[in-house]
């Protein structure tokens, strides 16, 4: 199905839009399990941000392009946070629930979704020509 963006939207706006009508079906799933670990830590759940979902998508877009797994471009990226930021990029895990287990046993992901500062994320995967299926997770506000 088509997406139809009205001209009036800005660029930034008609982005988000689209990727919240492309990325909404694993958004409840995975902020269950998101904010059921940040919980457990005592720390207030995420919403979930289009605009995020759209820096995910493209990012884990690009990764699954170039076969790559990195954070080129956090820095743009970040800027739509509002704020404080973080991301986490993972490949290999089929569903969200797998990317949560991973990133939740890596220090350094583990302490991005445990961020204080932070109200909102964004998730995102795509798959390469080889299969390999590459996950993006951004925070922010």
């Amino acid at each position: 199905m088509p997406v139809v963006i009205h001209p009036a939207f800005t660029r930034r706006a008609a982005l988000a839009a689209a990727v919240a009508m492309l990325t909404a079906w694993p958004a409840p799933a995975f902020a269950l399990d998101l904010n059921a670990f940040r919980a457990e830590h005592k720390l207030p759940p995420l919403a979930y941000s289009a605009t995020l979902g759209g820096a995910a998508y493209g990012h884990a877009q690009d990764m699954a392009k170039r076969n790559s797994l990195d954070h080129n471009g956090f820095k743009e990226r970040a800027k739509l946070s509002g704020g404080t930021a973080a991301e986490n990029v993972s490949w290999g895990c089929d569903d969200e629930d797998c990317a949560i287990r991973q990133w939740a046993k890596s220090a350094g992901h583990r302490k991005n979704m445990l961020m204080k500062g932070v109200s909102a994320y964004g998730l995102a995967s795509a798959v390469s020509e080889g299969g390999r299926k590459y996950w993006v997770m951004m925070l922010g506000n």
